[in-house]
């Protein structure tokens, strides 16, 4: 005998339904911000990462040459960049080995096919841009933020640096001892990212060093320290630790940083 009890349906009303959905676009309303914050920091982790290898291999180039790259061979002609010497000393050997330094950076043939190779090591995650040879850093030469004549020479706006342009006014790449101000007060590598595709934003190219023109950090399309991280750029100081330099940093101290040699040291009180 048929039982005459009705048996409620099984399943979600349309009024259950509207009340989950209400809850999973709240949780990830909530979650959403803290997802893109992990995300953010772990690309400024890479970014960090990045640098810091190019400090080791900094260290080490110095070790067996006595002296930091130049930041471009332009006295030699050829144009190279601070991060195609470095090459041998971050894992690149074999990339540094198809090309011939004696010839300028683009020429045609290997120096060509390895000057478009993108590497990692010179990418920040944070990077919107791609196009072949990319370089995301740049070696620094100095700033004309100081009262410094504006000149290529070891007490000039563009030849204070570490990683400077070779030049008749300065020959010779930087030693460590002619650090004056301190290897944990000035900065050789810094972000510069995003720069338009040209010669400027490429790893092999000398042209990828900068001064520190603009005042402040993150000024949009500049070549002075520049990043898509919120607050500031990443910085690559002589001794090997990296900082991320903040938007409020006061021009002194900016500019304090960049040179080697100006008898400063207000960058202490950010280290």
């Amino acid at each position: 005998m048929r039982s005459s009890r009705h048996t409620k349906p099984v399943g979600l009303t349309l009024v259950e339904l509207l009340v989950v959905f209400g809850i999973v676009t709240l949780l990830m309303v909530l979650l959403f911000p803290a997802v893109q914050s992990a995300r953010a920091s772990a690309r400024a982790t890479s970014c960090r990462n990045n640098l810091k290898q190019m400090g080791l291999g900094l260290a080490n180039y110095h070790s067996a040459r006595g002296h930091f790259p130049p930041g471009s061979d332009l006295l030699a002609g050829t144009e190279f960049a601070w991060s195609a010497h470095l090459l041998p000393y971050l894992e690149y050997s074999s990339i540094s080995e198809q090309i011939d330094f004696g010839l300028p950076w683009n020429a045609v043939g290997e120096n060509a096919i390895a000057a478009d190779m993108n590497l990692p090591i010179y990418s920040c995650p944070n990077a919107l841009a791609l196009f072949n040879g990319k370089q995301d850093y740049g070696g620094i030469i100095g700033t004309s933020l100081l009262s410094l004549n504006l000149g290529f020479g070891p007490f000039d706006a563009f030849g204070t640096g570490t990683l400077i342009i070779t030049h008749p006014d300065q020959p010779q790449p930087v030693k460590s001892s002619s650090i004056l101000d301190g290897l944990s007060n000035t900065l050789c590598v810094g972000e510069s990212v995003d720069r338009l595709d040209d010669e400027a934003a490429r790893w092999a190219c000398g042209k990828n060093c900068f001064a520190q023109n603009e005042k402040w950090i993150n000024v949009e399309q500049s070549d002075s320290l520049h990043s898509h991280h919120l607050q500031g750029a990443h910085g690559l100081f002589a001794d090997g630790h990296v900082k991320l330099l903040t938007e409020d940093i006061q021009t002194e101290v900016l500019g304090a940083l960049c040179t080697r040699n100006a008898g400063d040291r207000s960058s202490e009180s950010i280290n």
